[in-house]
Parts: structure tokens; C-alpha cells; sequence
């Protein structure tokens, strides 16, 4: 047995069919630590690697500069994402791209066709995991295990690293969040730490729903080679740089920006009642019975309320929404504009 795996079963964790660790109950603190089997890590090394991935991603890698840790989109030529993560220097030779579990490598393969002609290497991490920590005092902590000399920066995608481990912050609606990556014995530790000082243990059930929250959509593995980049609000985000030069997709999604031409966007969706969660692709439907959109992601919250993230059709934006199953959704405002947010300005 693994000493991550070994020490959270030891706060009440069981394993899931799929691997996962999970606890018995929704946590309903918003102060807490949860191991994340969803993400996983693919690691480009080599001198040329900003170089290499500056050509292939929607964001500008000059700003990947050990501080501050956006995301990213890898398109199709036609502009669809192929991938999507959290890009983070580690060393000047070293990135770190963190992205929902199996989608790493379908990426690394996609990629690979073009790496003989730099001196990279690309490679799906198995020894590196991932804990997600909400709410300021846990951040605090673990800012301070991760370099006692140094804070976390409060601007948006603000990171740390020391000793090839990092803590890198994500969006939130409230609650700040952050995630904590490194190899086993590290991450161990500092949870083991975080534990110690009081930390709520949650799994991935809360940070799913944290995603929701705060607008922010993942592309899975079942997703690639779907949305448009702003279809998922990414632009928002501060994941597509509109000042950099070319890169795969770029012409297709410059001009739906310039010529306005996103005719779906993400939506967050609740039904304040209990019932089964709907699975990806799940239809959402207007008052007449026709499609407007699709389930990307969905969560319960601790009162057994469902939480949804939706691409939805902005043809109607007062259409009655529903899901095919017939529960009635109503719209939740998301904690940001939707508009265009400039990577370059994120440190502003």
C-alpha cells in the first residue's frame, strides 16, 4: 500500500471501484483537503520546451514564469480543444501540465508527432499526486510548508514551488483554492501536516462541486475535440492570450472572439431537490422539448441539492430550461464576466 494512500484511509477514506479515495459523506466544510485521482500530470522537459508549447496552446508561455500558473487549451486546427490544463514552471527546463485524468496521454500523443523537431521529451507522470486545498487558513498552512520564506500571491493563478513541489492556486467563488503537487512522499507529509493542524479531510466529491462554483469546466477525456475554447468560457478565464502569434486553432478562435461568433457558452445550472446525478452528455431541454444544450459536469451539494455545469444554446437566453429527465433548471450567475480577461494582465 502507497504512504498516501495508507495515511488517508487512516482519516477515514475507502477506496471507490475506480481507484478513487473517497469518504462516506459529502463534506460540508469549505476549509479542507482532498486527494484528486481525477488529475493527473504530463511533464514536458527540455530546454526548448516553452518554445515547443508556445506554437501548440492558446496561452503566451513567457507568463509561465514560476509565479504564476493559467490555464491553457490545445486546439485542432478547426479550434476544438484537444486538451486542456493548468501549465506551471518548475524549473527554467522543467513544465508541469495538470489535467483531468485520461486525457494526459491522448495529448502526449498528439504532441509527440511534433517534439523531434525541439529538444523536449514528453512524458505522463506516474509518480506525482495531486491534493486540492480550499479556504484561506489551509492555504495559509500549506503555503508555509511548501516555502516558509514566501506567500502565496492572492492574484489568480498565483504559485509557489520549492524542491520540485507547488502549490498553485485555481479559480473559486469564494473560498480561495489551490492545488498541491508532488511526489508521493511530499505530498504525504505535508497532508499528513495539514491533517495535524486541523484541516477537514473531503474527497473529490467537494472539489468537483468547487469547480461548479466557480465556472470552471475541465475537459475530460469523453469532451475532446468538442467545445470551442469560449464555449467553456476559457477566454474568462484568462486562457486564451489574443496578443501572442500562432499556434494551432488560433485563426479559428481569434475570429469567433473578434466576429462574435460563440453562439453556446457554459452555464451553471441548480435544482434545489434531490435526485440522481445526470451523466455527462445528458440533454438540457427548453419548455418545448428541444435541445438547447448538454450536462458537462454535475455535482450534489451537502444538502443533496444538484449543482450543473451546462454549453447551452444562447439563441433563447430566456428560454425555461430543463433536463431531458424533465427537473426543471434555473440559471445561477457565475463569479465572473464573460468576456475577454487578458492573461498578461493577470498579475495587475
Amino acid at each position: 500500500m502507497n504512504t498516501l494512500k495508507a495515511l488517508m484511509q487512516q482519516h477515514g477514506y475507502h477506496s471507490a471501484d475506480d481507484g478513487s479515495l473517497t469518504l462516506e459523506t459529502l463534506v460540508c466544510d469549505s476549509h479542507y483537503l482532498a486527494p484528486l485521482e481525477t488529475f493527473e500530470i504530463l511533464e514536458v522537459s527540455g530546454k526548448d520546451g516553452e518554445r515547443f508549447l508556445q506554437g501548440q496552446t492558446s496561452q503566451q508561455l513567457t507568463l509561465v514564469d514560476g509565479s504564476l500558473a493559467p490555464l491553457t487549451a490545445f486546439c485542432t486546427p478547426k479550434g476544438r480543444i484537444l486538451g486542456m490544463a493548468q501549465l506551471i514552471r518548475v524549473t527554467p527546463e522543467r513544465l508541469w501540465m495538470l489535467m483531468p485524468t485520461g486525457t494526459a496521454e491522448p495529448l502526449r500523443a498528439h504532441l509527440a508527432k511534433f517534439a523531434p523537431f525541439y529538444k523536449v521529451t514528453l512524458e505522463v507522470s506516474d509518480t506525482l499526486k495531486v491534493i486540492g486545498i480550499s479556504g484561506v487558513d489551509a492555504l495559509l498552512s500549506a503555503a508555509n510548508l511548501v516555502d516558509g520564506e514566501q506567500m502565496l500571491a492572492s492574484h489568480d493563478f498565483a504559485m509557489l514551488t520549492k524542491d520540485s513541489i507547488v502549490l498553485a492556486r485555481q479559480p473559486a467563488q469564494a473560498e480561495p483554492r489551490a492545488v498541491l503537487i508532488g511526489n508521493e512522499t511530499q505530498v504525504a507529509e505535508i497532508t499528513q501536516r495539514l491533517l495535524e493542524a486541523g484541516v477537514t479531510p473531503a474527497d473529490s466529491r467537494s472539489w468537483t462541486l468547487g469547480d461548479i462554483c466557480a465556472g470552471l469546466q475541465w475537459v475530460t477525456s469523453i469532451q475532446m475535440d468538442s467545445w470551442l475554447p469560449q464555449m467553456l468560457n476559457l477566454e474568462a478565464l484568462a486562457a486564451i492570450s489574443f496578443k501572442k502569434g500562432c499556434y494551432t486553432g488560433q485563426e479559428v478562435v481569434a475570429r469567433a472572439h473578434f466576429r462574435g461568433q460563440v453562439k453556446k457558452r457554459l452555464m451553471r445550472l441548480t435544482y434545489r431537490q434531490e435526485m440522481t446525478l445526470p451523466t455527462a452528455g445528458t440533454k438540457v431541454m427548453d419548455g418545448n422539448d428541444k435541445a438547447l444544450g448538454e450536462v458537462l459536469t454535475a455535482a450534489h451539494t451537502p444538502d443533496g441539492a444538484l449543482e450543473v455545469l451546462a454549453v447551452v444554446s444562447l439563441r433563447d437566453e430566456n428560454a425555461t430550461l430543463k433536463l431531458e429527465t424533465q427537473q426543471p433548471l434555473t440559471r445561477v450567475t457565475l463569479p465572473y464576466e464573460v468576456e475577454r480577461r487578458d492573461p498578461e494582465r493577470l498579475k495587475d
